[in-house]
């Protein structure tokens, strides 16, 4: 179950530190090192599209800077349209795009320790995503649209809690 992180490289410094705790607490990460100047855009496009495709959760470092970006919306779709457990991370005051309320928005050390029990939950529930949830049958289509439903739900709630 490994977590993409997607960050307007710019943002890496954040992207950085969120990927080492995520690896400190044993959680197996994608961070895309690409430079994008070396790449064309069908290079950077399969490979964002094969990494999300072996990815269980997204999570986007967003700040002010993410709005000039293509890629990271990008990412946000290509992981919205399997049902991939979706988080955002807001560093700084900047606004987030209204689509992002649709899921959890993590904006401290504190939230990312909240993923990281969400996560383990639903290791520990056997509610995690598997590839045939993915090009399976409708129903483990359906059952795994449910369980992201209850990740992003009970992640929500627990930030908003704050505890």
């Amino acid at each position: 179950m490994p977590v993409f992180i997607s960050y307007r490289h710019m943002d890496r410094a954040h992207a950085i530190h969120i990927n080492t705790r995520l690896m400190q607490a044993n959680i197996r990460t994608y961070l895309d090192v690409l430079d994008p100047e070396s790449q064309t855009t069908e290079d950077i496009t399969g490979v964002i599209t094969r990494n999300i495709s072996e990815c269980t959760h997204l999570l986007a470092v967003v700040s002010e800077r993410t709005a000039q970006s293509w890629w990271v919306p990008f990412e946000i779709g290509e992981a919205t349209i399997t049902h991939r457990r979706i988080c955002s991370f807001k560093t700084g005051p900047t606004e987030l795009p209204l689509y992002l309320d649709k899921w959890p928005k993590l904006s401290s050390d504190r939230d990312i320790e909240f993923f990281i029990d969400a996560y383990r939950n639903e290791v520990t529930h056997k509610r995690s995503m598997s590839l045939e949830s993915i090009h399976g049958s409708e129903s483990a289509r359906s059952y795994n649209r449910s369980n992201a439903d209850h990740f992003h739900a009970d992640l929500k709630a627990r930030v908003l809690r704050g505890f």
